[in-house]
């Protein structure tokens, strides 16, 4: 056979082992690319999800726990007080931003809380010289560290006040008797009542580092809590005498969101503490990082207090920020002064 009608034989094993074009490589290349970039995209997008959801509910957990312990405070407030309590002369001292008109930054609010001290160790049996109780062992060490000692507020089980104007190990001494015929057994519990002020603390210092922050006596009980507003009803405070029915302040002719008082001092009769019967809070959360690509509509306005308001307010940056407003309507039982 000559040379030139010869036939080329390629054996099958060479067919197998020949590379890629570089052309398939390129084309290859671009896929994977392109299937890496939608994969980083979703997971990217994922964790921001997850990071903003995660906010989200510390957002709103912040603001239920903010909202459970002013709750709790106020329902209790006074707890049967039979005089002033450290700074506060009443069970529930309001303290508004502005009084004369519309707020320019949060609320403040200070009331008489009762902490359990302890339970009678003994029974006290009232009588002409019954000043004296006894608490379970350790019960006064205990409290010392946070200021409990003579001149302490306290009261047993709400029932009877006193202020304590001695102390022996366990044994606190009375400035007042328990009359006869009253008698506490052993395990009545004794509270100790105290002057707790709530508000917005606005630094980082005051909020343990991450601030705006809800203080409940100075210290740091719930992070991203930004505002606080509170309004009182009242019965008696309009001129008429209390009658168990909250004045009707605007005149409806129907209890409504107006019999609210959002502005005043309650320091002139007959608007006085003592008349308040309903508390409506309200508390504003944020997150507390910024969310760059969140942009919120309006800013909230609780009660009187419009943000736009407050000095050095910046628009941007208030809606780079989720936020969520609670508010609930609270009866309380301040029976002190």
């Amino acid at each position: 056979m000559s040379a030139s009608r010869a036939t080329r034989h390629v054996s099958p094993v060479t067919v197998r082992e020949r590379g890629a074009t570089l052309v398939e490589l390129m084309f290859g290349a671009a896929i994977a690319m392109v299937v890496m970039g939608a994969g980083y995209t979703v997971l990217n997008g994922s964790q921001k999800a997850a990071s903003t959801n995660s906010q989200t509910a510390e957002m709103q957990q912040s603001a239920r726990v903010a909202m459970e312990l002013l709750t709790q405070d106020l329902k209790t407030a006074g707890f049967g007080m039979s005089g002033p309590v450290g700074n506060c002369a009443s069970a529930i001292v309001p303290a508004d931003n502005t009084p004369g008109g519309a707020d320019v930054g949060p609320d403040s609010v200070s009331v008489v809380v009762p902490t359990l001290l302890s339970t009678l160790a003994a029974q006290v049996t009232g009588g002409p010289t019954a000043n004296a109780i006894t608490l379970q062992s350790g019960a006064v060490a205990a409290m010392t560290p946070d200021g409990f000692g003579v001149g302490a507020a306290v009261s047993i089980n709400g029932a009877l006040p006193g202020t304590v104007s001695g102390l022996a190990g366990d044994v606190l001494t009375l400035g007042n008797t328990v009359g006869a015929p009253t008698v506490f057994p052993a395990g009545t519990p004794v509270f100790w009542l105290r002057c707790i002020t709530y508000a917005i603390g606005t630094t980082t210092a005051a909020c343990a580092g991450s601030a705006p922050c809800l203080l409940r006596g100075g210290v740091a009980i719930a992070e991203g809590i930004e505002d606080l507003q509170i309004a009182y009803a009242c019965d008696g405070c309009n001129g008429t005498a209390s009658d168990g029915v909250i004045d009707d302040q605007n005149a409806s002719n129907t209890f409504d969101a107006a019999d609210f008082i959002s502005n005043s001092t309650w320091t002139t009769s007959p608007m006085t503490p003592d008349t308040i019967r309903l508390v409506r809070i309200s508390i504003v959360a944020m997150q507390t990082h910024n969310d760059q690509k969140w942009s919120s509509t309006a800013p909230i306005v609780a009660e009187d207090h419009n943000p736009t308001n407050n000095q050095g307010f910046s628009l941007g940056t208030y809606q780079q920020s989720r936020r969520r407003l609670l508010t609930r309507t609270v009866q309380v039982r301040n029976l002190g002064l």
